[in-house]
């Protein structure tokens, strides 16, 4: 079993970097539920897909640590694809196929616009794409669906802790969003980032003005700020919490209404549908038998259940699908 493959290997004798050693550790205790919920993604997408996995091409796309490209792998699929913009990441899941003897068959660093690149200079079109917690956290999604739709329509998977839904969910990602907005434990905010680079690259903007653009350009990287200084046009903000890292672009678990999925996708014909995601059985006493009980009410009921669903499944389609 893969379970059992992932985990035997000795993470401590790894040469990857100690961020990634550590997430997972971190993870390991609860790798039955994230295979758990890897399986059910897996098996949505080969519904949409009404063929067998050994015929389909597909991403993992924000593999991170690679289990789940491993779990395709794994499964027979034809050909994976693991994608993911860190360096270390990549350097992660190599040292892992390395250690299982199998793995994703292409493994890319970059984003979209990388996949995309290949994709067209090896003729590859895929059949389908899976993000495991990642659509949270990229920077442009206009641009990011730009690039996917130019490889070619295909059914896609998201999952994302980042629910609008669950109030519970919302008010704890709001307090991590202003810690990183304003810094914690030491750690210069994102606000204070944002000044920092234009009192440096903008000399000439007084106080009063760098405090203005520094907090009217929450959710910009670095690249976009004195574009936008000299633009004289903030961007609208409309939500007082998502904010993102200007050096990397990466949103803190930004929380976004369907309504915004279902507007950057009208350009491409493209639909979104939502589900449940679930709580985690694999564990003992109370918790176990609460879990099983929340789960079985959070597939039946639906929309209804949706604020007690502790994250959520997007799926991307084709209008005519």
């Amino acid at each position: 079993m893969i379970a059992d493959d992932i985990r035997h290997i000795d993470y401590n004798t790894l040469p990857i970097s100690d961020y990634s050693r550590s997430y997972i550790l971190r993870m390991l205790p609860h790798l039955d539920y994230y295979l758990d919920i890897y399986n059910l993604c897996i098996s949505k997408l080969l519904h949409l897909m009404h063929q067998k996995p050994e015929s389909l091409t597909v991403v993992d796309y924000g593999g991170g640590h690679g289990f789940l490209s491993c779990m395709l792998a794994h499964m027979g699929f034809g050909r994976v694809i693991y994608v993911d913009y860190n360096p270390q990441a990549v350097e992660t899941i190599q040292s892992i196929k390395q250690h299982l003897g199998y793995g994703p068959d292409v493994i890319l660093q970059g984003d979209a616009s990388s996949l995309r690149q290949w994709c067209e200079t090896n003729n590859i079109h895929p059949d389908g794409l899976l993000g495991m917690d990642v659509i949270e956290h990229i920077y442009r999604l206009e641009t990011f669906f730009d690039d996917l739709y130019a490889i070619g329509p295909m059914p896609m998977i998201f999952t994302t802790g980042s629910t609008p839904y669950n109030p519970l969910v919302v008010r704890r990602l709001h307090k991590v969003m202003l810690a990183d907005e304003h810094g914690h434990n030491g750690q210069l905010g994102f606000y204070q980032m944002r000044r920092q680079y234009l009192a440096e690259h903008l000399p000439q903007l007084s106080e009063q003005q760098l405090d203005y653009w520094a907090q009217h350009t929450r959710g910009l990287r670095f690249s976009d700020l004195l574009p936008t200084v000299s633009s004289g046009i903030h961007p609208s903000i409309n939500d007082r919490y998502n904010t993102c890292d200007p050096a990397t672009g990466s949103w803190t678990e930004r929380i976004l209404p369907l309504e915004s999925y279902q507007e950057i996708l009208i350009p491409h014909g493209a639909k979104i549908e939502v589900c449940n995601g679930f709580y985690n059985t694999h564990r003992s006493g109370v918790k176990a038998f609460t879990s099983q009980i929340l789960n079985s009410f959070l597939k039946v009921s639906g929309p209804f259940s949706r604020p007690l669903a502790p994250f959520i499944l997007l799926t991307i389609t084709s209008c005519n699908v």
